[in-house]
C-alpha cells in the first residue's frame, strides 16, 4: 500500500509541475492500468492532454483504454483533430468501438469523421455487429499470412507488422480463396527451419468461432482449448477477426458479476458503486424486493390455511423458521451449483436424468445427516428450557419432546430432499424456456421451497404426530 501510494505521489507531483523526463520514467516501470487508476481523481483536463503529448505513444494508446468514460469523453473533446487521429492511429480498433459505445453521439461522429477511411471502415464494421457476440468483441489487426510463405519471410512480416496489431503469438494461415486452413504459433516459428513453408508447420486441427457466437459461448471455448487467441470466420469460413484472451478476461469477469448479481437480484450496475447515485441503487434493487414479498404469498396463504393447527399446537410455529431456513438454503446451493454448470456449458443434451440421480442420491444423504442433527437439536432446546412446552396433553415431558423433536427430524428429512431436486429442476426449465437461469431460479427456489416446506410441516403434523401427541387428534 505504501508502495502504491508513494508511485501515485509521485505522478501527480510529476503532472503539477510538468516534469515530462519523470512521467516518460514512470511509464516506464508502473503497469499503464495503475497509472489510468491513480489519475481517476485528476480534474484538470488540460493535465491529462499533457500526458499524451509528451510520454510515448507507445503508452498513451492503452493509457486511454484504461481511462473512465468521463475522462475519456473530456479528452476527445479538448484534443485538435491531429491528436485524435494520433491517438486514434496508436489504439487498437476494439478498444476504439468500446469507447465508442460509451460516448454521446456528437463524440462518435466526430470520432468517424476524423478517423482514416480504412480506421472508419473497420469501426463501422465492428459496430454493426450485435452487442455480447463474437464479431463485437473481435478486433481486426491480426497477422494473416498464406500458407505457402516461407518461415524467413513470416518472420520478416513479423518484425514489418508486429507493432501494430493485437498478438503476434498466434498467426492465422489462409489459402488463396482467403479460406482459413491453419494457426501457427510463434514457438514453432521461431523453432522451424527458414526454408520451410508454412503449410508444413502451421496446426490444422484449430478451434474457431462464428461472429454471431455469443460472447459467453466464445469464453468457454477459450476455458476448454486453453487458447491465447481465436479466429472469427464468417458462414463462409472466411477470417473477418480474432478475439484475444485479455478480451475474454473481461468477459469472465463481466458475465460472473452479471450472474451473481441476478441470483442476488439486483440489477447489473454500469458504473463503480462509488460512482453510481444513490437513486440509481435504489432503482436496481426496490423492485426485486416488491417482486419477492408479492412472491411470498403463497407462504403466508399456506400458513393461513393451517392456522387451525398452529393454534393446536403454539410449538409448532417456534420451529418453522429453521424448517424454512434449512429448505431455502439447501435448494439455493443446488440452484447456485446448477447455475454454474450450466453457465459454463458442462452438460450436454440428455445429462438431465443423470443430473437428477445424482441430485438425489446427495440429496438423500444430506437430508439423513441434517434430520438426525435436527432431532438432537431440537430436544436439547426443549431439554434445556430455550424452548417451552405448555401443554403436554397428559403424556410424559419428555415423550411430548421426543415427538416433536422427530416432527422436525423427519420434516427437514423430505424438505431437504423435495428442495434439493427443485434447485435441480429449475435451471434446466429456465434453459428451456430460454430464460437466464441466474435471473429465475433464485427467488422462484426460495418461494416453492418454503410453500413445499411448510405444507410437509403441517401435514406431517396433522397425519403423524398430532394423534400421537393430542387424545383424539387435531383440536
Amino acid at each position: 500500500m505504501s508502495n502504491e501510494l508513494t508511485f501515485k505521489n509521485d505522478l501527480l507531483e510529476a503532472l503539477e509541475s510538468k516534469n515530462a523526463n519523470k512521467l516518460k520514467e514512470i511509464f516506464e516501470v508502473v503497469p499503464t492500468i495503475d497509472i489510468a487508476e491513480a489519475l481517476e481523481t485528476v480534474d484538470n483536463v488540460q493535465s491529462l492532454i499533457y500526458i499524451f503529448r509528451v510520454v510515448s505513444k507507445d503508452y498513451t494508446g492503452d493509457l486511454f483504454s484504461y481511462m473512465s468514460s468521463e475522462q475519456q469523453e473530456r479528452i476527445i473533446k479538448s484534443f485538435s483533430d491531429k491528436d485524435l487521429i494520433e491517438l486514434l492511429e496508436n489504439s487498437f480498433t476494439d478498444d476504439i468501438v468500446d469507447t465508442m459505445e460509451e460516448m454521446p453521439a456528437n463524440v462518435v461522429n466526430r470520432i468517424l469523421r476524423v478517423a482514416p477511411s480504412n480506421l472508419r471502415k473497420d469501426i463501422n464494421t465492428l459496430l454493426n455487429y450485435k452487442e455480447y457476440t463474437a464479431g463485437s468483441l473481435m478486433t481486426t489487426e491480426y497477422i494473416e499470412m498464406h500458407e505457402n510463405i516461407t518461415v524467413k519471410e513470416a518472420i520478416s512480416m513479423i518484425r514489418e507488422k508486429g507493432r501494430e496489431v493485437e498478438t503476434i503469438y498466434t498467426l492465422f494461415i489462409r489459402d488463396a480463396k482467403r479460406t482459413l486452413v491453419g494457426t501457427v504459433h510463434l514457438d514453432d516459428l521461431v523453432f522451424a527451419k527458414e526454408n520451410d513453408i508454412m503449410e508444413d508447420i502451421m496446426n490444422r486441427d484449430f478451434v474457431t468461432c462464428n461472429v454471431n457466437d455469443d460472447q459467453e459461448e466464445v469464453a468457454n471455448m477459450f476455458k476448454r482449448y486453453d487458447l491465447n487467441a481465436m479466429a472469427v470466420v464468417n458462414n463462409e469460413n472466411k477470417i473477418i477477426g480474432i478475439i484475444t484472451i485479455d478480451d475474454i478476461v473481461d468477459i469472465i469477469v463481466q458475465e460472473a458479476y452479471e450472474d451473481v448479481s441476478k441470483l442476488k437480484q439486483v440489477g447489473t450496475m454500469e458504473e463503480p458503486y462509488l460512482k453510481t447515485s444513490v437513486w440509481k441503487l435504489v432503482k436496481k434493487c426496490l423492485p426485486w424486493i416488491f417482486a419477492l414479498m408479492i412472491l411470498q404469498i403463497g407462504t403466508a396463504a399456506i400458513t393461513s390455511a393451517f392456522d387451525g393447527l398452529i393454534a393446536s399446537f403454539a410449538v409448532l410455529a417456534v420451529f418453522s423458521p429453521l424448517i424454512l431456513d434449512a429448505g431455502g438454503n439447501s435448494g439455493g446451493q443446488t440452484t447456485t451449483m446448477i447455475v454454474r454448470s450450466i453457465a459454463l456449458d458442462e452438460f450436454k443434451k440428455g445429462d438431465l436424468k443423470r443430473v437428477l440421480w445424482k441430485e438425489l442420491r446427495v440429496s438423500a444423504i444430506i437430508a439423513i445427516f441434517v434430520g438426525l442433527f435436527a432431532v438432537v437439536l431440537t430436544f436439547t432446546e426443549m431439554a434445556a428450557g430455550v424452548v417451552n412446552i405448555q401443554d403436554t396433553y397428559g403424556h410424559d415431558i419428555w415423550l411430548t419432546r421426543l415427538y416433536i423433536s422427530l416432527l422436525v427430524g423427519v420434516t427437514l428429512i423430505v424438505t431437504m430432499i423435495i428442495s434439493r431436486l427443485i434447485g435441480c429442476l429449475l435451471p434446466f426449465f429456465a434453459k428451456m424456456i430460454k430464460v437466464d437461469p441466474a435471473v429465475m431460479c433464485s427467488p422462484f427456489t426460495t418461494t416453492i421451497v418454503d410453500i413445499v416446506s411448510l405444507l410437509t410441516y403441517f401435514i406431517i403434523w396433522k397425519e403423524v404426530f398430532a394423534p400421537l401427541i393430542i387424545p383424539g387428534g387435531i383440536i
